[in-house]
């Protein structure tokens, strides 16, 4: 048993995959597929995220077996194509049975500019400006985590945006400012016949026949995706996905609504910027975009003044010992940070190859999370580490370069 490489405990299975133990919770699968990859057989299976499971793994056959008697595999397609060694073909072998989870109702209501309707009893309105915080005070979601930490929330009611009512519709709120309206809602949606169908149908809801469907995305034997403005500020997609070399159809279209709108309220300081005081400076000699939004992050606020005064047309950093915060100054916006709460910089080199050459500069913070403030050429932030590292008493590390493959 200690050789094993593929079993099962519970409702996980586990194998083997690099040299390493990896794990599926088979309560989560939605698909099978039997693939052929490098000459071998493989079981390929969707449950959370993509697994591909060789049959040449010892014990795969009794496991096999498990999985086909409790899903209804397809067995004689699963061995044809693994005698046949096609090499690239899959075919699919099993898919869950979805239930139809949306509903496109007879009345189109026009009242998509202000927000959703959800049907708690009795029914509530809800603004798209809501924020995470608001929308988990109001009851009507519920927070869960993926086996990877990663943080949703969905409603526990169903969901009427203009013409089309929705169940369980999610928000991904992992790493999220709480404070912020939320920015995107999900949610993959089943017809009854589980295929694009259910794409079909938001098409015709959303898009006229006579537009030019290039305007909005494209139309391909491998995929479909669009993109358009459904209401001010909210922008919707939808996404269906067809069975070709590197793709899966699961039957769901995947549809999303994006929060566009501005909320430059956030990006007041006046608090701050009557105390500040500019202890030191590092000017850079040239404009810099900041790659961290104001709508990710607290700390994101219009430039200074006094910075702009020094600055010029320029970006660059400043350095308040009086308040204990350091700032980081971009086109439009600044980044401003405690200074105790930083533990050190990087400034990583990427040489072109494939891709292009470029350097990160970033800030790694006390709870070990890690910002990439500015982003420019190769080597352009060497020339001011010695600087950075004097001014502020935080170290400067300059990892060596790697390409760009």
């Amino acid at each position: 048993m200690e050789n094993r490489e593929i079993w099962i405990e519970g409702d996980i299975l586990f194998y083997k995959d690099h040299g390493n133990i990896e794990n599926a919770n088979i309560q989560s699968l939605k698909y099978a597929y039997a693939q052929i990859l490098g000459n071998v057989p493989f079981l390929f299976v969707f449950a959370d995220h993509q697994h591909y499971i060789s049959t040449e793994l010892q014990g795969f056959g009794e496991v096999y077996h498990k999985l086909s008697d409790r899903f209804r595999f397809d067995d004689e397609t699963f061995f044809a194509v693994c005698k046949a060694r096609k090499e690239d073909e899959k075919v699919k072998i099993w898919a869950k049975k979805m239930p139809q989870n949306y509903q496109i109702l007879d009345e189109y209501l026009n009242d998509g500019d202000f927000g959703y309707e959800v049907y708690t009893e009795p029914k509530q309105m809800i603004s798209w400006d809501t924020t995470y915080e608001q929308l988990e005070a109001l009851g009507c979601i519920e927070a869960y985590f993926t086996d990877f930490g990663a943080q949703y929330l969905r409603f526990k009611y169903p969901v009427r945006i203009e013409g089309i009512l929705i169940d369980q519709l999610e928000v991904y709120a992992d790493n999220v400012s709480t404070n912020r309206p939320v920015q995107e809602f999900f949610v993959d949606l089943y017809d009854e016949t589980n295929t694009d169908k259910s794409y079909k149908k938001l098409r015709e809801l959303w898009i006229d026949d006579d537009v030019d469907i290039n305007q909005y995305g494209y139309e391909r034997d491998d995929q479909c995706y669009l993109q358009f403005a459904l209401a001010n500020g909210i922008n919707a997609s939808i996404c269906y996905t067809y069975d070709e070399e590197y793709a899966y159809d699961d039957g769901s279209t995947s549809l999303h609504f994006y929060n566009k709108r501005e909320y430059k309220s956030f990006l007041e300081n006046k608090e701050y910027e009557e105390v500040m005081e500019i202890s030191g400076l590092l000017s850079f000699p040239n404009k810099l975009d900041i790659n961290v939004k104001y709508i990710d992050n607290d700390g994101v606020k219009h430039i200074p003044l006094k910075v702009k005064e020094l600055l010029k047309e320029k970006s660059g950093i400043w350095l308040d010992s009086v308040n204990h915060k350091i700032g980081f100054a971009g086109t439009d916006t600044a980044l401003i940070l405690d200074l105790e709460k930083i533990t050190y910089f990087t400034i990583q080199n990427v040489l072109p190859a494939k891709g292009s050459g470029y350097a990160d500069f970033m800030v790694h913070l006390t709870t070990e999370d890690y910002l990439y403030v500015f982003i420019e050429d190769t080597y352009f932030f060497d020339q001011f580490a010695g600087q950075l590292e004097q001014m502020t008493k935080k170290s400067v590390e300059i990892p060596e370069a790697y390409y760009n493959c």
